[in-house]
């Protein structure tokens, strides 16, 4: 009796301290670092799992670029919809994904000592794999082509990204 009351026990406190991944109900924070052509980019994510096949996910981003003559500084807001498309055991899922872009623009021209801010907007489509190292701790890369609207900057862009989530 004793024995089965220890398994019991076993059984229900391991159940509790399971976390479940990629399923309705599961969210996760994180921040990324990135590379854009001539310069750099850092955001902070947050994602919300609709279901097994379908993620919101939203970030704020700051971007620097380098021109040769000026500088922009950007900061937009980047919210997405995922959708899953491959899964590989419990811990790595591949993503198609796509968003909006919108956001502000603060360019300075260091020859003519001019500074300008300008509103853009923009859509953005890409893959992204997530690996889980554990069930808290997630690893993501995204590769996005961004298209842009009202922009000083440019057109079009590419962006590669790498982050760390926590997921709860």
């Amino acid at each position: 009796m004793k024995n089965k009351l220890l398994l019991i026990f076993f059984l229900i406190s391991a159940s509790t301290s399971a976390q479940l991944i990629h399923v309705e109900g599961s969210k996760a924070i994180g921040i990324n670092g990135a590379y854009v052509k001539n310069g750099f980019n850092v955001s902070s994510r947050i994602a919300f799992y609709k279901n097994n096949n379908l993620v919101y996910r939203a970030s704020l981003d700051y971007e620097r670029v380098e021109f040769d003559l000026s500088k922009a500084s950007i900061i937009y807001a980047n919210p997405e919809l995922m959708y899953t498309f491959y899964t590989l055991g419990d811990s790595f899922f591949s993503n198609l994904k796509g968003g909006i872009l919108t956001g502000s623009e603060f360019i300075s021209n260091s020859i003519l000592d001019k500074k300008k801010s300008q509103f853009f907007v923009g859509e953005n489509i890409g893959l992204c794999a997530e690996y889980f190292i554990t069930n808290k701790i997630m690893l993501n890369l995204d590769f996005d082509q961004r298209f842009f609207q009202l922009s000083k900057v440019g057109k079009a862009s590419f962006i590669i990204q790498l982050g760390i989530n926590y997921n709860f």
